[in-house]
């Protein structure tokens, strides 16, 4: 078997190795996601939260397949975004920006990771706020929601 043949093979979801990989990223994205949602607090500037993600993200991944004899690359694949209110994603503040999260809220969290190519991402949306979520808030979050599944229920494999 040649090299480009083993190459191609380890790009395979069989492989436990490449699934060692995607869960990995995964679970330091998980934790990395839920570091970002408690910081997200009235005041809290966006630029810190977003930097304070991808900083764990870096951390985490850098301490990842160190010994080993081929150099994997591995951190942030999506940079952390911070989307308030009617921004609805992506937003990925410059060093500069002051702007601040308020009480009441609603905040889109966007992050990826990666290691050696193999990436996970993940997204959430968060209301700051003490209590139940109601109102045109809590109707826009189900609505969404209800969207997001029915998409999901649509993909099936092979259909295009």
């Amino acid at each position: 078997m040649s090299d480009d043949e083993r190459e191609e093979k380890e790009l395979d979801l069989s492989s436990s190795e490449v699934v060692t990989k995607y869960k990995s990223a995964a679970e330091i994205l998980n934790k990395a996601l839920q570091l970002v949602v408690s910081e997200c607090k009235p005041k809290a500037k966006v630029v810190d939260l977003c930097e304070k993600g991808d900083a764990y993200i870096i951390e985490q991944t850098g301490k990842m397949y160190k010994n080993v004899k081929k150099k994997i690359e591995r951190g942030i694949a999506f940079p952390t975004c911070i989307s308030v209110n009617n921004v609805v994603c992506h937003y990925s503040p410059l060093a500069t920006d002051e702007s601040v999260v308020e009480e009441g809220d609603v905040v889109k969290v966007d992050m990826g990771c990666h290691i050696d190519g193999f990436i996970a991402t993940v997204a959430h949306t968060h209301v700051i706020q003490e209590g139940p979520i109601t109102g045109r808030k809590a109707d826009v979050i189900a609505a969404t929601n209800t969207a997001a599944e029915v998409a999901l229920r649509l993909v099936r494999p092979g259909k295009k």
